[in-house]
């Protein structure tokens, strides 16, 4: 089941949602994306704001601001639910904001609903005790394992809490979502991951080859130097002790090109054990809900999402995606019609207060889908990938794609290149290699889903780096893409059988043993997903296809060729998930 909601559709519920002045009717109960009234009201008219050390059962204390409702200017009194995020970003810059009131998700917007709202630093990390590893992964490192249940469960006894647990965030503080909930502290209720990893090798190392890493290059000096202190006269001196214990110790997440490559300072199993994909059973256990979302402009950071939903147990979890870049929810707010606060609110309102508002038996997927009919449109789908996609391949030789695979034996070569610039969030492909297009589309062509490239390759190379990008080629030669990617290190692409659900699509193991070199002289099939998408191409536009090839292992002034080879033995080809007409 697929429903389209527009911008039309957004504003009549807004109209609805206005109570005219001079009547007390109640306002209309609407619980839709983006829309939400009757349910839930502002009862408070302020916050306040504290910030105290919290004591990890190794002894370490984190650091935390929390947030409580009040009215006319005293706190609440009543037990309320508190919602948190477990951060290495640093809870409280100096001299500036909460990320609660600036990070995205901006959860401190749901105090005046009845929330409380916290913030904790990562140990090691700004105001809090104890040596960090890893930075923005450091949770799954050693006694770190256990903060985030020690903090959800402190949380919960508090004497203004109701007990009833949730977390939100983004980027790491999405994937530190994901880390809490493989423990199951018993209160932790709901979370709310936008744009996490799931895939902890993928994540790092996209299609097996590795991105550049994005962790923060700063010193424990330049991180300490803009941490706040918690409250009370020892505050400062508190903090002062703190970052006498911390240090710049990053520990070793590169140079790990195998998902079975042994770290000498986080040991053979890092990849699994970073994974949440690991703990999907820990999720699947009845009481957490899960709200994953992603943005399509981004790269192999919007392949979580979905594995999560799709590794939860129906009317658990749901899915979001979103027309911009990486945790671009304010733009998404502001251009399309969609507040993710509103969002979160439906979300724990269910979850966290048992509020009857058909959250979870509304589709449990909504998407944007670019260059719709109706402009900013929003859609709902009951499953994900869609229920009516057709799988359409389109066969590639001498620059064209087509559905029509009777075309003869073919080889397009094409000098190997520079590496595509990738970090976890963008993926650039490089310049040159070769390019495959449609026919002028006699029709428009929905693509919503993921494509798959098949290739038959040679190369006159042991291993090269395979990209390739979707792009809309509009009638005035002028192209749109985005993050239409994908990738795979060639000496990779032994298919193996995946351990968790993965939509029945292409799985490596990147594993040491599978990998093999490309037979010289010899073609060798190659086969990948490409990044979940939905976008629409125009009648009279064309699909292009663009594969480009670079060497792992290129030495200066080496030069090198691939080919894609046709033909019936060799039969290349990109499949597309196309949706059907919509009525």
């Amino acid at each position: 089941m697929v429903r389209l909601f527009g911008v039309s559709a957004l504003a009549v519920m807004a109209a609805l949602a206005t109570p005219v002045l001079g009547q007390d009717k109640a306002p209309a109960k609407i619980s839709a994306p983006g829309r939400y009234t009757g349910y839930s009201s502002p009862a408070y008219d302020g916050w306040t704001l504290s910030s105290v050390y919290v004591p990890m059962r190794d002894g370490v204390r984190l650091a935390i601001d929390i947030f409580r409702p009040t009215r006319n200017g005293a706190a609440a009194s009543e037990r309320l639910p508190a919602v948190w995020m477990h951060s290495p970003y640093n809870r409280r810059p100096k001299d500036g904001k909460s990320e609660a009131e600036v990070y995205p998700g901006r959860a401190l917007d749901l105090v005046k609903y009845g929330y409380v709202v916290a913030v904790a630093d990562f140990r090691g990390l700004y105001a809090s005790f104890g040596q960090n590893k890893l930075y923005n992964n450091g949770e799954y490192v050693g006694a770190a394992w256990n903060d985030a249940y020690d903090v959800t469960e402190w949380l919960a006894k508090q004497p203004w809490s109701s007990g009833k647990i949730g977390m939100w965030g983004c980027s790491a503080t999405g994937g530190s979502q994901l880390q809490a909930a493989a423990t199951r502290p018993p209160s932790l209720r709901a979370i709310f991951p936008m744009s996490p990893n799931f895939d902890a090798y993928e994540f790092a190392n996209y299609g097996g080859a590795p991105s550049v890493s994005q962790a923060n290059p700063s010193s424990a000096a330049e991180r300490d130097a803009q941490a706040t202190p918690v409250d009370g006269p020892d505050g400062p001196k508190l903090l002062a002790e703190a970052h006498a214990q911390h240090n710049d110790d990053l520990g070793n997440q590169r140079d790990l090109p195998f998902r079975d490559s042994t770290s000498p300072t986080l040991g053979a199993d890092w990849w699994k054990r970073a994974s949440p994909s690991s703990y999907v059973e820990q999720f699947r256990r009845p009481g957490l809900g899960v709200y994953a979302a992603g943005n399509w402009d981004e790269s192999n950071t919007k392949i979580a999402p979905a594995l999560m939903f799709g590794n939860m147990p129906k009317g658990q979890a749901k899915l979001l995606f979103g027309p911009h870049g990486h945790c671009g929810w304010a733009d998404t707010e502001a251009h399309d019609g969609l507040a993710i606060q509103i969002e979160e609110l439906r979300f724990f309102d269910y979850w966290l207060k048992g509020v009857d508002n058909g959250v979870m038996s509304e589709p449990a997927v909504t998407y944007y889908t670019y260059n719709a009919p109706a402009g900013h449109e929003w859609r709902q789908a009951s499953a994900w990938p869609l229920p009516n996609e057709m799988r359409v391949k389109y066969f590639l030789r001498a620059g064209a794609m087509s559905p029509t695979g009777s075309a003869p034996a073919g080889r397009d070569a094409v000098a190997l290149g520079e590496p595509a610039k990738a970090v976890s969030t963008q993926l650039k492909q490089a310049p040159g290699g070769l390019i495959y297009e449609t026919d002028a589309l006699s029709n428009a062509v929905e693509v919503t889903g993921y494509p798959v490239v098949d290739l038959w390759m040679s190369a006159d190379v042991p291993d090269t780096d395979v990209t390739a990008e979707l792009s809309d080629v509009a009638p005035d030669g002028s192209t749109r893409s985005y993050q239409m990617v994908g990738r795979l290190r060639a000496s990779h692409r032994k298919l193996s059988a995946p351990p968790y659900a993965n939509f029945g699509l292409p799985y490596h193991s990147h594993l040491t043993s599978d990998a093999a070199p490309l037979p010289k002289g010899q073609p060798a099939e190659v086969k990948f997903a490409m990044t979940p998408m939905s976008y629409l191409f125009a009648k009279g536009h064309r699909i292009r296809l663009s594969v480009t090839f670079s060497d792992p292992d290129a030495k200066a002034g080496q030069k090198a060729e691939a080919s894609v080879l046709s033909g019936a033995g060799t039969p290349s080809a990109i499949e597309l998930p196309i949706i059907q007409a919509r009525n």
